[in-house]
């Protein structure tokens, strides 16, 4: 029973040290694409995080967008996830602890080459749309949030999470 005890421990342990190490590093800086890969084959590419201060526009792009006639890939805001309060969208700082700050944030959605943009007042707003073979969005494209900010609102450095549902649909 010991020798299996150290067998199987043995083992766990040789896995792991073959196993690459960044696998388990935590990202603590910067901006990385976060690819989803489906079949039929399509993958869209949504920034992991952004900041508001370095560019006006959030872009969904795709890298392939195989996945036959009559069908559309579409993105949409999940509402329960990112809503609170009946649809408010919030920026906060020092989340969860006695000193959170919290900003009321709009978000807007529009066409990525374009500067006109609307506000999203549903729970489950479409997005984005992608047909068959492109890789540019037909319909929507981009985000913009525009966060309430008032002259008593307290410097810092505010987050928010935003959670998107990508389906497969028929046309």
């Amino acid at each position: 029973m010991i020798k299996r005890i150290f067998a199987i421990l043995l083992a766990t342990i040789m896995i792991c040290s073959i196993s690459p190490m960044n696998a388990f590093a935590n990202q603590t800086s910067g901006s990385i694409a976060v690819s989803y890969t489906y079949s039929p084959e399509y993958s869209i590419n949504i920034p992991a995080s952004i900041s508001i201060n370095d560019g006006d526009k959030f872009i969904f792009s795709a890298n392939t967008m195989d996945i036959g006639s009559n069908k559309n890939v579409r993105i949409t805001i999940d509402g329960a996830a990112t809503y609170e309060n009946g649809g408010n969208f919030y920026l906060c700082k020092d989340k969860g602890t006695e000193n959170e700050q919290r900003i009321s944030c709009r978000i807007l959605r529009g066409l990525p080459s374009s500067s006109s943009f609307e506000d999203i007042t549903g729970l489950s707003e479409l997005v984005a749309t992608f047909t068959d073979g492109n890789t540019s969005p037909k319909a929507y494209g981009a985000l913009k949030f525009k966060p309430q900010i008032t002259s008593s609102t307290p410097y810092g450095t505010y987050t928010g999470t935003v959670y998107f549902k990508i389906e497969l649909i028929d046309v």
